[in-house]
């Protein structure tokens, strides 16, 4: 996403454990339907959030040093949150990349929702229909396993 529109709008979610602003070690799982994520999160726990009919996800820069250089960072996204982008550029965008398919669906498109988890050294953008974040015990790469059974559960 290099750029968004005016009508983006970012909003911080509740409830949902922030990760670590030192070491959140991110580790993510994903078939083409459920995308799984596993990082430390700030309550020195592991956090566990499995995105449910994920279309689209991307993780990568910028890190938070160059964190002012995300698009929606003067929208309010800033780094070690999660959050919903609501009206957003991106998912207009990829109903636009798929109104070439013959049985394309733009109210797919209007039920999809974008979700963005920033972490010390990446950010996760996701655009699924649903998705639950929860406690887990152990560190992210003890839960592989887990996060397998999770992916293979649809």
């Amino acid at each position: 996403m290099a750029t968004v529109e005016k009508r983006d709008r970012v909003r911080e979610l509740d409830g949902v454990p922030l990760p670590d602003p030192g070491a959140p070690d991110p580790l993510l799982l994903a078939d083409e339907d459920t995308l799984v994520v596993a990082y430390r999160s700030a309550n020195d726990a592991t956090s566990l959030v499995v995105f449910q009919q994920c279309y689209a996800s991307h993780f990568g820069p910028p890190n938070d040093d160059a964190f002012a250089s995300h698009p929606l960072a003067d929208r309010g996204l800033r780094a070690y949150g999660a959050f919903e982008v609501e009206n957003s550029t991106w998912l207009r965008g990829l109903e636009a990349r798929n109104r070439g398919h013959p049985r394309h669906d733009p109210q797919l498109f209007q039920r999809l929702r974008h979700w963005v988890w920033t972490f010390h050294d990446t950010v996760l953008e996701c655009a699924a229909l649903s998705h639950a974040a929860e406690d887990a015990p152990g560190r992210p790469a003890d839960l592989l396993s887990r996060m397998q059974a999770l992916v293979r559960a649809r």
